[in-house]
């Protein structure tokens, strides 16, 4: 394996309703085989300002001090590692920015793939809640705790039936409100539809997730009209809390192929 210098960076983006801090299970795993990390942080969760919130500036946001100091900047190759709500953000923060492109422009540096864990898939001006089917499922508790604001609840069942029992308690306090703007304003432009990231396309199915059941994670790859590399866990919505090892595996299994 390339030493950690020559190692692409992997950047994390979280979903909905969480800090990226929940992946922080599974960080150390990447750091033991020699890969940095990032976080990426979406503007749109608890934000002090509703009127801003937006999946597209989620988008732009995260892009600008996320990955561009990285590519742009430090000239790195990146790894874009999404989950859930990710997915839409993590993949339109990507777009142009492949290094297969950017080489092409005698550029340095760049996204070498896309790793999706469940991740959330949106066309091009689709929003999340027309690409879920139009209407919210029970969990979302919409206007709590205030209005424009949203939380699940029940917690445990949803996103992590599969876990510790012992972290219930602090997986419920880790819920976070997230701005339902998020979810209903268009996706921008997402990486994944473009050529350079063919063959570079990884998704990590979770077979009893309750919150994105697997009928939508087989219709969003569909429905995307490229072609995705596809592993399956037969966990949860996040299996970087019930089984970070496996997800680390997956996940080197694709990137160390992209190398």
């Amino acid at each position: 394996m390339a030493t950690s210098s020559s190692n692409p960076t992997i950047v994390f983006f979280a979903g909905a309703f969480a800090d990226p801090s929940c992946f922080d299970r599974i960080v150390p795993h990447f750091h033991k085989a020699g890969y940095p990390t990032v976080y990426a942080s979406t503007p749109s969760l608890n934000p002090l300002d509703l009127s801003s919130a937006s999946c597209a500036n989620d988008a732009s946001e995260t892009r600008r001090n996320a990955l561009l100091p990285l590519i742009e900047e430090q000239h790195k190759d990146v790894i874009v590692f999404t989950h859930s709500y990710g997915g839409i953000v993590g993949g339109a923060a990507a777009a142009g920015l492949s290094k297969v492109a950017r080489a092409s422009n005698n550029q340095e540096g760049g996204v070498i793939g896309l790793i999706y864990l469940v991740g959330n898939i949106a066309s091009e001006g689709e929003s999340l809640l027309q690409a879920v089917g139009g209407a919210y499922p029970p969990f979302i508790k919409q206007g709590n705790p205030s209005p424009g604001l949203a939380v699940i609840d029940p917690v445990i069942p949803t996103l992590y039936a599969d876990a510790d029992t012992s972290l219930a308690p602090s997986l419920e306090a880790a819920m976070i409100p997230h701005a339902l703007a998020a979810f209903e304003t268009p996706a921008p432009t997402p990486a994944w539809a473009e050529s350079t990231f063919e063959g570079r396309r990884a998704y990590i199915r979770t077979l009893d997730d309750q919150c994105n059941p697997f009928f939508l994670q087989e219709m969003w790859i569909e429905k995307s009209g490229v072609s995705w590399e596809t592993v399956d866990l037969k966990t949860s919505h996040c299996p970087f809390i019930s089984c970070p090892e496996e997800v680390v595996a997956k996940t080197l299994g694709f990137i160390e192929k992209w190398l």
